[in-house]
């Protein structure tokens, strides 16, 4: 955020801390279990928020030079992301043209795409080079053959992709700040085009992917479920909350907050004191830290509601002096936090809303992040409960 969004946030996070209040929803929201737990609504999520939704794919970092390439597999679509030799970056489905096997692996840097089955080759803009077998495939239209493009866009830094071909006289660039709305100038002011990656995990819990998401939109637990890791550093169930569209910012206070009270408001400086945490819609936070980005993904698993897929990602600042020990204590300090605290007690919650034992769960209007985030869901699903 901006200077003048900065002292905004940090008088209402002071304020909040005085009066002993926080951002609060309009009302209380019920969400039946089975949003967790059914198989239907789970194939209508992957239908519409992870196919027809433009997904954050990481900052552009990943893809930090001409040449540079990285694949995925998003909620069921092959997905290969370029940087071309013009520097634009372009998404394909990664499935060859001729029997569909995969034309590249993992990540790294490349000329061109040789498919491992025939022998196919493309270049860096999805173009079909070549084939073996010149006289088996004798007449065949190269410039039509080329991989399945899928739109995608790098803009403020962050890479984007929507894992649903292009249509005909569809543009093959997405929108980014048209789909950001309001939240756009907020993450351009981070520079996250400035911050490489250092580190990456992947976890599959035992929990629905939204069960993941959840887990950073409220502070209301961290007193409670991480008091011996990071409940010590932070007030509890207190934030600010700022809808954007189907986006969503929560900014939560350290306790070294009370660290600016004592200095006139122009000379505050609240980033050291004040943790923003970005929702993305439908599953990515982005969260701000003193001083790098964390980054967490949840994917729904490919035919079980009760399972995902969730990547942690670690960027660290360009600029830094500090050793990699410093960044590997970050990356511990989440690890332990999500992974070991949070994660294994929702497989046992995920347990429980499978149980049948009850209908529904409440998010009180302390919780206005969680509020938000499930009412765009239902919003985008076009469902009313």
């Amino acid at each position: 955020m901006d200077r003048t969004e900065e002292l905004a946030v940090g008088r209402r996070l002071l304020g909040h801390i005085d009066g002993r209040t926080t951002d609060l929803a309009d009302s209380l929201f019920r969400n039946r279990v089975i949003a967790y737990s059914c198989r239907e609504r789970a194939r209508l999520e992957r239908d519409r928020l992870f196919r027809d939704q433009p997904m954050f794919m990481g900052l552009s970092a990943r893809l930090a030079k001409p040449g540079d390439y990285l694949t995925e597999d998003v909620a069921g679509m092959p997905v290969l992301m370029t940087r071309g030799v013009d520097g634009s970056v372009r998404a394909f489905a990664n499935i060859c043209r001729h029997r569909g096997a995969p034309v590249a692996e993992g990540c790294g840097n490349a000329r061109a795409f040789t498919c491992p089955y025939h022998a196919w080759t493309y270049d860096l803009a999805g173009k079909l080079l070549g084939t073996t077998d010149k006289v088996g495939f004798a007449g065949l239209d190269l410039d039509a053959h080329g991989l399945v493009r899928l739109p995608a866009a790098e803009k403020h830094g962050m890479l984007f992709v929507r894992p649903k071909p292009v249509q005909q006289d569809e543009s093959p660039e997405i929108d980014v700040d048209g789909n950001l709305g309001a939240i756009a100038p907020d993450l351009a002011a981070l520079k996250l085009e400035t911050y490489p990656m250092f580190s990456v995990d992947v976890v599959k819990p035992r929990i629905n992917w939204k069960f993941a998401i959840d887990t950073f939109l409220e502070v209301y637990h961290v007193p409670y479920l991480h008091r011996k890791t990071i409940g010590p550093y932070f007030i509890g169930n207190v934030g600010t909350f700022d809808g954007a569209g189907l986006h969503g910012r929560m900014c939560v206070a350290r306790t070294s907050i009370d660290a600016v009270r004592g200095l006139p408001e122009a000379e505050r400086n609240y980033r050291p004191h004040v943790i923003s945490i970005y929702q993305l819609f439908p599953n990515t936070i982005l969260i701000f830290q003193v001083d790098h980005i964390e980054i967490w993904r949840a994917f729904p698993g490919r035919d079980d509601p009760s399972h995902c897929e969730v990547e942690l990602t670690i960027y660290r600042p360009a600029d830094t002096d500090k050793p990699d020990a410093y960044w590997e204590k970050n990356r511990d300090i989440a690890i332990r936090t999500v992974m070991e605290e949070d994660f294994p007690l929702g497989e046992r919650m995920q347990i429980g809303f499978e149980s049948g034992a009850s209908e529904e769960v409440i998010y009180g209007r302390n919780e206005p992040s969680l509020v938000h985030f499930h009412s765009s869901i239902r919003n985008a699903l076009g469902v009313p409960a």
